[in-house]
This record gives structure tokens, sequence and C-alpha cells, in this order.
């Protein structure tokens, strides 16, 4: 009985002075009340179902590299020295006292899985339910009260805080560090759960959350600070990792550039970069920032400085039949590859700096391009993943608990299956690859275009810049979807002939070449374009289809594997296509 009256003694201490220990730090954690030394939620940060836990309030990009940790409201200005050590004492006091009182209640015979609740008659193990006893259950009630364990829970749901391990000790020392200029308590539960460094994108997907130590150059990979982030356990900065020749990389974001971009080049080399494929990812998406290299000749790169893409997962060619090289100008191009867990993905760059870039001046005077034979390019390499890592046992232990999502920057960008190209706005420009109406298009090629579908869309409108691809005599107009060729109808741009030009078109669903008539609900497009294959000097009759579907917005571009005649090509030559697409949407 001695040491429960001296336990008493000590929570009547500890209740008596929480209230005056804690109320000076209560608007720093965001008390809710209190009232006669009983607070109804002065650490609601130890919730462990709070979901401010986890570092999940950076899902969507800020944009500005500034994304930071949860914190609770601004700590009262003073030396950040006695904050630190301030808050440190609270969380020792906090952790004794409520160890305590738990304590106190299991050896007074309290039901651990039963709800506790004040001033309910109860019987000790020890002695029969008197006073004593029950004024020590009242006060170890009254302190789990102080620290927001409210009434009507099971003893058994108190956590208690548990060791820190030498790991989480460095990865929350790492995290101070970030947010030094703010309070920030994490208990180490909750640093299980929070998301992986070198993993979530910032900056609009430029660059990755990690910490400063990561992001400078190492092994050959050259980290670029582009912005601050904080929310991955020890991140600091948003980081930009660029790869030159014959880099090998497995990160999620990469950029890999010529030899001193964004300087050009005109030396004879062959520059790679390998990409190991991380288990979660289903798809690499190219985007090429910059890309200046030589035109095509016969509609070929193999003969002039190109890049060349080798996906295992696409043994027969990334554009289509032997066809994984690109040439010309293609800045502000992308493509879309799919890939399984394990695969190599290889970039590779051969250039010679001989032949002339499209479009170039040869007097010397620059246009905004790179100048006459001189190339460079900057492509940004995303792997995107299909599913959370971890999912398929993960790379190690720390890589299943990390992470529970896939950032919404990676979700935005996967593209449905089969699609070489995937355009998410509702309205913008589409182009074949190295368009710059000198350069003939490429042999070999068959992929597919596809446009993101809104709700509540009918289908799309395309309106031509500039449209000219391979077609037999009879087809070369553009505006006639068959020909007549002794005495056989075939359809315009599928000749198989021996002499002709081989099949070539731009597939899509026509409906109307935009006029209109009247119809009994009023005005409306008129249905006098129905027809999937174009080629030719025209995109139809007036440059211009209106689509109607209801699947998937697609285009389909199919270039012939041998080299067409002259007579098979507009004036000016077979160049490919540039064309406006505006998706319908409403009642249509």
């Amino acid at each position: 009985m001695q040491n429960y009256v001296i336990t008493l003694g000590l929570l009547v201490a500890l209740c008596s002075s929480a209230s005056s220990q804690v109320k000076p730090w209560l608007p720093w954690f965001g008390s809710d009340s209190c009232e006669n030394g009983v607070c109804s939620s002065i650490f609601p940060i130890f919730n462990e179902d709070d979901e401010s836990l986890t570092f999940d309030n950076c899902e969507e990009d800020d944009e500005d590299g500034t994304c930071l940790s949860p914190v609770t409201a601004t700590p009262p200005a003073d030396d950040s020295t006695n904050e630190e050590v301030a808050v440190s004492k609270i969380k020792d006091f906090e952790k004794e006292a409520v160890e305590k009182a738990v304590g106190v209640l299991k050896a007074l015979g309290v039901n651990p899985d039963e709800e506790y609740n004040p001033s309910q008659q109860r019987g000790g193990r020890l002695f029969g339910g008197g006073m004593l006893m029950q004024a020590a259950i009242d006060q170890a009630l009254a302190v789990l009260r102080i620290f927001g364990y409210n009434t009507g829970a099971q003893i058994n749901t108190i956590p208690v805080q548990p060791a820190v391990s030498q790991v989480q000790q460095a990865a929350l020392a790492a995290l101070a560090k970030v947010t030094a200029h703010k309070a920030v308590i994490i208990l180490p539960t909750a640093a299980q759960d929070t998301n992986l460094p070198n993993y979530e994108p910032c900056r609009g997907g430029e660059g990755l959350c990690t910490s400063a130590q990561e992001c400078k150059n190492i092994g050959g990979v050259q980290g670029k600070s582009i912005g601050k982030c904080g929310n991955c356990v020890g991140c600091s900065v948003c980081c930009q990792f660029v790869i030159g020749c014959q880099g090998i990389t497995d990160k999620m974001i990469t950029h890999f550039q010529s030899p001193g971009y964004p300087r050009t080049d005109r030396s004879n080399e062959a520059c790679s970069l390998t990409l190991n494929v991380r288990d979660e990812v289903c798809q690499v998406r190219l985007d090429f920032i910059d890309f200046e290299m030589a035109a095509p000749v016969a509609g070929s790169c193999s003969g002039v400085d190109n890049f060349e893409i080798i996906n295992t997962a696409q043994p027969g060619g990334v554009f289509g039949p032997g066809q994984s090289k690109m040439c010309g100008l293609n800045k502000g191009q992308h493509v879309y590859m799919p890939v399984k867990p394990g695969n190599i993905l290889i970039m590779r760059a051969t250039t010679s700096g001989v032949r002339n870039i499209p479009l170039a001046r040869l007097d010397g005077t620059n246009r905004g391009l790179s100048g006459d034979t001189a190339f460079r390019w900057n492509a940004r390499v995303t792997q995107i993943p299909c599913e959370a890592p971890g999912a398929r046992g993960g790379r190690s232990v720390a890589d299943r608990k990390a992470a529970r999502r896939i950032p919404s920057h990676y979700r935005k960008l996967l593209a449905p299956d089969g699609c070489r190209q995937y355009f998410q706005e509702s309205r913008g420009r589409l182009q074949s690859y190295n368009f710059d109406g000198k350069s003939e298009v490429l042999l070999n090629q068959n992929y597919a275009i596809c446009v993101k579908r809104p709700a509540r869309s009918c289908g799309m409108t395309l309106k031509a810049l500039g449209f000219s691809l391979p077609a037999s005599v009879g087809c070369l107009p553009g505006n006639v979807p068959a020909e007549t060729v002794d005495d056989v109808c075939a359809v315009c741009c599928t000749s198989t002939a021996e002499d002709g030009p081989g099949v070539n078109y731009l597939g899509v669903g026509g409906y109307s070449d935009g006029a209109s008539v009247m119809t009994p609900i009023g005005q409306n497009y008129a249905v006098n374009q129905d027809r999937y294959f174009f080629c030719g000097s025209k995109l139809g009759v007036t440059n211009l289809i209106v689509t109607r579907t209801k699947g998937p917005l697609l285009l389909r571009v199919r270039t012939a594997g041998k080299y067409w005649e002259e007579w098979s090509c507009p004036a000016g030559g077979c160049l490919g296509f540039l064309m406006n697409y505006d998706v319908d949407t409403g009642t249509c």
C-alpha cells in the first residue's frame, strides 16, 4: 500500500505541474482547449491515426520546389537552441507521465481491454475499493487526459513510445536539418511510412526529391539542385540528375545530354545511356527538351547523325518494323515505350558533325538552331510505375516499408497501352517525327498517337497546317478516298503494287470535312468524309477532319518500308504532317 501512496503522490504532482509546464507551449502544439488544468487535445500530433504524420502533403507538386514536411503552427520567437531543448524536455515529460499513469491503472486491476472512465468504483488486487485507490485511478486518468487520451478508449490503445533505432535517429536528424526553422515532432513509427528519397518527383517532373549529399556529383552522375523539397525523410533539395556519355542509371527521372550541352558539338563519337528498369515500372517516357541533328536521307537516319533507342521489350523496333532511330529536328517531341521489370533500355547517339542541320543557315547566322553541322540533344527519361514500389517484393526491407502509393505525377503520365505518343490536353498540336517543313518523313513507321478522352467527349477536329504523304497518282491530290486502276477500284493509301509507293497513310475515322447542313434539330456537320486513310498532298477535301467516335481518340501513322519514287510525293516532297487538334465535348 505504501508504494501506491507514493505513486499517487507522484501522479498528483505530475498532474498539478503538467498544466503549468505545458501551458506556455499550448499555442505551439495546437491545443483545442484547457480548463482546470485538463486539456482536451494538447498533443494532437501524437495521434498515430493522423495522416499528417506521413509526408503525403506534397502529393501534388507545388511546381516551385519548396514543398516541405508537415509542421505545426509557428513556434514562439525565441532562440532556436532553447526551443529544441524545451521540446525535448516536454517529450520526455509526456513519455514519463503517460507510462506511469498506464502502469498505475494496470497495477490497480483496471482491465487493459476494458474502456476506462472516471469515478468507476473498482476493487484493487491488494485491497478493496477504498477512496485512496479510487483517487489514484482518477488521478491517473487525469494525467492521460492532459496528454490527449480521452475517456472511452481501451488502455491498450495508448501507445508507449518504442526505443528509437540508430537508423531512425539518423533519418530524424537529417529531417531536423531541413526544417530547423520550424518545430517538427514525428513518432519513430511514423518515420517508417514516409515517402522514398530519389522517388518523389519535384518541379513538375524536372527532378527528384533527395538529400543534398545525394545530389552531389557521384559516379559520373551530375546532380544539380533546382529547388527545395522536403516531402521524404532526409530530403532537402529538388535534384536534377544529369548523365553524360556511357552512363548507367536506374533513377526514376534522368536527363541525358550531349557533351558540353547546351553548347553544340561536332565531334565524331558514340554516346550512350543505359537505363536499368525498376521492378515496379511498366512504361518509360522520353521527352526531347532539345534535339538537333542532321536531316534523314532518303527516309532513313542510318547514314547521318542519329539517336537510336534499343528497347529489349520491343525487339522489332520502337517506331515500326526495324525502325528505332531518330534524326532531324525533334525539339518538343516525346516517345512512350512499354518495358518490363529488369529490362534494359539503351539510348545511343552516333555522331560525326558532317551533315547540315535542317533550317540552319550556312552563312554562319544563327536562327536559334545550333548552326551548320553542329548537333546537340537534351532528353528527359522518366520511368513510370504501374504499381507502388515494394509491391513485387521491393529491393530492400526499407523499400517495402517506405512507400504505399504512386505519386500523382507518375499517375498522370501513364499512357494507354499501345500509344507511342500521348497528349493529355484537350487542344494542341500534333506532328510527325523530324517534321520541319523541308525534311522527308521516315520509312518503316507504324505507331499510334493517342489523345486523352475527357468526360462527355464525342470526337475531335483536326486542322492540317502542313500535310504530304506518298500516294499513287490517282490519290495524290488527297481529296479522294479511292481510285480506279485498270478498271479495279482500290482504296487510296493502301496499295501494295510493285511499282506503287507502298502503304503510307495517316489513319483516323473521318466523319465530315467541316461543311454544315441544316437538320431538324438545327445546324450540324454534314456527313461527307466517311473515310479512314489519308495521304497525298491534302488532309481530305479541305485539310480539315471532324471525327465522331465513342471509343479512344487516336491516329495511326504508317509509312512504307521501301523508298518511294519522286512522282509519288506532292510538290516539295513527302514531308509528313503538322496539325492542330481540338477535342469536341458536350452534345455532338
